[in-house]
């Protein structure tokens, strides 16, 4: 073999095994972060490959960036690798967003003290504009949001998300899946086989949530049990005080979160009924499981729930005593008896209480 051979030959292979490695990409997540001290380690999980390290990296000045590189777009978490010794009140053990990894320079701005502030996602790329787009839209609007960003040809990588965190049943996630092209699909197919897997088992646990709502003891025509938990106020109210009250002839018993999407699509009908049977005796005792005591009472008053709110720790003994599995729970006393007259999750409380209050 002669020297041009030699030299052509090593050429050759070096181009084939360049072909066969994976293009990898350069890409900035930066960012301000409030509620994080100063010196607090960030870390960058790849949900899609396993939940492995990506990046670490330190808050400096309110302030952190991260340069990690990929060989393909992925969705991460970024969390406070110690949150006890960084927040007041941790929460869901550090995690702060979650947003894509792809090229370009990613802004991810923290508010680390807003549970709500998990949800809003990050800015600045294709993927991420188009999540935060739906995160941020209004309920009523964000599955048009979301059919539109899938079938999009640079963005319907949401489509991994979507199934994930959206699925109504199984076949409609599968279809969602299905809308992936067929090199993405090939890109991902590790992580969609873990993901149909996991919608599976969570069709299954539906079967049998929904087989236990069957069996729920339904307490109607019972009395209602009496409780006292803290109100926006930091003050004790006692349900059998409401009841008590010469002015109320119904109070409605709502066990909810602001975390709960159900419970907060019914936010506008509780407010509908409270203004307008309120002066003729409703009163409404909401009960939040929330976590977190000023993120709830800011949403609270940023919603006009202008009944009374208190707050009971999701290991109160009040829901044990009502038998509460899921939420919303909707439940109705007769002040005058104290009998609960309707028990369920999402009643039409304006055709009831139409009927009792004239």
């Amino acid at each position: 073999m002669n020297g041009k051979t030699l030299f052509t030959f090593f050429v050759s292979l070096l181009t084939g095994f360049s072909a066969c490695q994976p293009h990898i990409e350069s890409c900035t997540v930066k960012g301000t972060v409030q509620g994080v001290k100063d010196g607090a380690e960030l870390v960058l999980q790849d949900e899609w490959n396993e939940w492995k390290t990506i990046s670490t990296t330190t808050v400096e000045n309110g302030t952190f960036e991260f340069h990690p590189r990929i060989a393909a777009p992925t969705h991460v978490y970024l969390y406070a690798s110690n949150p006890d010794d960084v927040f007041a009140n941790p929460y869901d053990g550090g995690q702060l967003k979650d947003f894509f990894l792809e090229a370009g320079t990613i802004i991810v701005d923290v508010h680390a003290e807003d549970e709500r502030d998990m949800g809003t996602g990050a800015t600045g790329t294709a993927l991420n504009d188009a999540y935060h787009k739906i995160l941020a839209a209004d309920p009523d609007a964000r599955e048009a949001l979301w059919e539109e960003a899938i079938g999009e040809e640079r963005t319907n990588l949401l489509a991994l998300v979507h199934a994930d965190d959206y699925p109504d049943d199984l076949a409609r996630a599968s279809e969602t899946l299905d809308r992936l092209s067929p090199d993405l699909a090939k890109t991902y197919k590790r992580y969609i086989s873990t993901l149909k897997k996991n919608l599976v088992r969570r069709a299954e646990a539906a079967e049998r949530r929904d087989k236990a709502l069957e069996e729920e003891v339904n307490l109607v025509g019972q009395r209602y049990i009496d409780m006292e938990y803290p109100n926006v106020d930091d003050v004790p109210v006692r349900l059998s005080a409401v009841i008590d009250d010469p002015d109320n002839r119904y109070v409605i018993l709502d066990f909810w979160a602001t975390w709960c999407l159900n419970c907060v699509k019914s936010i506008p009908t509780m407010k509908e009924v409270y203004a307008k049977y309120h002066d003729k005796g409703l009163e409404i005792y909401s009960i939040s499981q929330d976590s977190k005591a000023k993120e709830w009472k800011s949403y609270v008053e940023e919603n006009g729930m202008s009944w009374i709110n208190v707050l009971a720790s999701s290991d109160s003994k009040v829901y044990k005593d009502y038998g509460i599995e899921f939420i919303p729970r909707v439940f109705l006393i007769d002040c005058q008896t104290g009998e609960i007259l309707v028990h369920e999750s999402q009643p039409d409380l304006d055709a009831i209480l139409s009927g009792l209050l004239q």
